[in-house]
């Protein structure tokens, strides 16, 4: 069975690209970092290596990604949130579990609306416009696509095209809609906290990796925020990941998603690039709709129920939340609701989507 691709990682085997790659990456993503936070840009150290490396990346430069980079960074920034949930926020995180459940809901409503999207203007069948619109992870998705005899190749790019360009305009729409928030992180001497914090770091590491082996979706994030959340949850620290490491972690993330394009996917797939984009923009506005609801049904600020509810990858939408300096916890178990229902409830959602869909084209078959 062919794996699905990865679409442009620059990398090679196991251990990643050559050092030179790697170097050359880091080089330019560190550019693009003190670019974007020279102009002002919202998340610059995530934003600027992005569009520094996807720049590079579609014009040819040999760039690679720090091997096992954004996984690490992931460990971090999963960390960092889940010691977030000290029993308070655990408690009032909890109270919003019936509104988590119904924005899942209008997501995957969303989702598949845009699958037929998809469906009509990529011109693709029915089972990959599906699993290439599912807001649900870009490994996880190709390989059911693959299984069910879909184009494992066009849901990898469909995944890529959304998650890069939700990840780069949803902070925009953040910063220009909202303000910082008041969640601020608990102060802690770090001199006194930093072999216990690196304990929790290779914890939390070698349990991801462990748990990856399961196909557990997005271990190397929730898998650190459920060992954070049990840590703060019975009352030890208070503890916090340090700026700088997360500061770190947004860059090798930013590197990882810029290397992932290559001009050969734009020119091998172009209708269906173009369809990826109308069917992101219709996810935002509905997401953007979504959020409205979401923060008039609960209090939350737009801006958080934004992050909460957008179809993308969780680490981003964190990371945004962290740096706005937003209530991180609540988009958290909002993303991790998302991951979740989705994941479990994907075969049968796929089934709805065939029946609605022929009957919709007037198609038996």
């Amino acid at each position: 069975m062919r794996e699905p691709a990865t679409h442009g990682s620059g990398e090679r085997g196991f251990f990643g690209g050559s050092p030179a790659r790697i170097f050359l990456a880091l080089v330019v993503g560190l550019a693009g970092a003190g670019a974007a936070k020279l102009a002002g840009a919202p998340l610059p150290y995530l934003l600027g290596p992005l569009a520094a490396c996807a720049v590079a990346a579609v014009c040819g430069a040999p760039v690679a990604s720090v091997p096992y980079g954004r996984e690490l960074g992931q460990v971090a920034v999963g960390l960092a949130i889940g010691l977030r949930f000290v029993p308070a926020v655990m408690v009032a995180t909890l109270k919003l579990m019936p509104m988590m459940v119904l924005a899942t809901l209008a997501t995957i409503v969303a989702t598949t609306t845009a699958a037929i999207m998809m469906h009509k203007l990529a011109r693709i069948d029915r089972r990959t416009a599906f699993f290439a619109t599912a807001a649900a992870g870009l490994a996880e998705m190709a390989v059911v696509a693959h299984q069910k005899g879909g184009d494992s190749d066009i849901v990898a790019v469909v995944h890529l095209v959304r998650v890069i360009a939700i990840v780069t305009t949803v902070p925009f729409l953040v910063t220009i809609f909202g303000a910082e928030g008041a969640v601020y992180t608990v102060p802690v001497r770090f001199e006194g906290e930093a072999l216990v914090l690196a304990a929790l770091f290779a914890v939390s590491g070698a349990a991801a990796y462990l748990v990856r082996r399961l196909r557990f979706p997005n271990s190397w994030l929730l898998v650190p925020t459920a060992l954070g959340a049990l840590v703060a949850g019975f009352g030890f620290g208070p503890f916090a990941v340090p700026h700088a490491v997360l500061t770190v972690a947004q860059v090798v993330i930013g590197v990882w998603l810029g290397c992932r394009f290559r001009r050969e996917m734009v020119r091998r797939l172009p209708r269906v690039t173009v369809a990826a984009f109308v069917t992101t923009a219709f996810l935002i506005a509905a997401a953007s709709l979504f959020a409205l609801a979401l923060s008039a049904m609960t209090g939350l600020s737009f801006v958080t129920s934004l992050l909460a509810v957008a179809p993308a990858g969780i680490t981003e939408m964190v990371l945004t939340a962290t740096a706005m300096h937003l209530d991180a916890a609540t988009v958290t178990a909002f993303q991790i609701m998302r991951i979740a229902v989705v994941m479990t409830t994907i075969l049968f959602t796929f089934r709805a989507f065939e029946t609605l869909s022929r009957r919709m084209d007037g198609k038996s078959t």
